[in-house]
């Protein structure tokens, strides 16, 4: 840099002296005229040749943040990601009638075509179990002309849902889902019988106390479900994070309107 400096002062060499108030012997000697614009142009020069190495090394700002940061943890692109989660699932609308608040449990894996835009491929599975309310089981005596005393109505399927992320930080992160998937549902109703047989491993007898015989269960076809919901994930290492989401989800839209609310917590690998 200082070369090319000097260069471009020994390219303003003239034949004849300008008349300067200080004139440099070394100056004279080499015909160099040199005046402020050059020291400037000099310097200007030198601060660009050890500026450019560190621009060099920027990159522009994009969705996923430097691990060089002042957080302990940051969210760090990877293309394929598991998740594994657990929580509540909130009966909603018409079902609320039929069914209690139940729980759920579910795996799944997001893909990440790109880290230049926030968005993935999600593809969950999750089991739903409840509990019938008094309306079902009266529903279900009237219909099977014997009494039932309680029920199991388990729920189980996947999703593909598109994900878009928008990163609050370098450790949190919102993000949004939305899609569908297919669904089927078993339902057991179960009655209560005193003094029942009962069997152990060597042989069987009759039982004490009050026993659940299944009285009947029913199973569903694939039924078509929709879901939109959003969420937060907070980073806790290199590849970990926690996360929290919710959903709404609807199915079989166009015929029973049963509709739930899972609220999940989990954690992505």
């Amino acid at each position: 840099m200082l070369r090319r400096g000097y260069e471009l002062l020994r390219s303003r060499r003239v034949h004849t002296l300008l008349p300067l108030e200080r004139t440099n012997p070394f100056h004279a000697q080499y015909g160099i005229v040199v005046k402020k614009t050059d020291v400037v142009t000099l310097g200007v020069l030198s601060l660009l040749g050890i500026a450019m190495p560190a621009l060099a090394q920027y990159e522009g700002p994009s969705w996923i943040h430097s691990v060089d940061t002042y957080y302990s943890h940051t969210l760090q692109y990877h293309p394929f990601r598991v998740q594994v989660a657990g929580g509540g699932t909130i009966t909603q609308r018409a079902i609320e009638n039929d069914l209690s608040n139940g729980w759920n449990v579910g795996a799944g894996l997001t893909w990440y075509p790109t880290s230049h835009l926030p968005l993935g491929l999600r593809l969950d599975g999750i089991y739903n179990q409840f509990s019938p309310r008094g309306a079902l089981l009266d529903q279900a005596t009237a219909r099977y002309q014997t009494r039932v005393d309680s029920g199991t109505i388990r729920m189980w399927g996947g999703d593909v849902d598109l994900e878009i992320d928008f990163h609050l930080g370098a450790s949190v992160r919102l993000y949004l889902v939305g899609g569908g998937g297919w669904y089927r549902q078993q339902t057991t109703y179960r009655q209560q019988v005193a003094g029942a047989t009962g069997c152990d491993w060597w042989r069987c007898g009759a039982g004490s106390g009050n026993v659940d015989a299944i009285v009947a269960r029913d199973m569903s076809k694939w039924h078509f479900a929709r879901n939109v919901g959003l969420g937060m994930e907070f980073a806790l290492g290199e590849r970990a994070s926690f996360f929290v989401d919710a959903r709404y989800m609807q199915l079989d839209p166009r015929r029973q309107k049963s509709d739930f609310l899972p609220i999940r917590a989990g954690l992505r690998f």
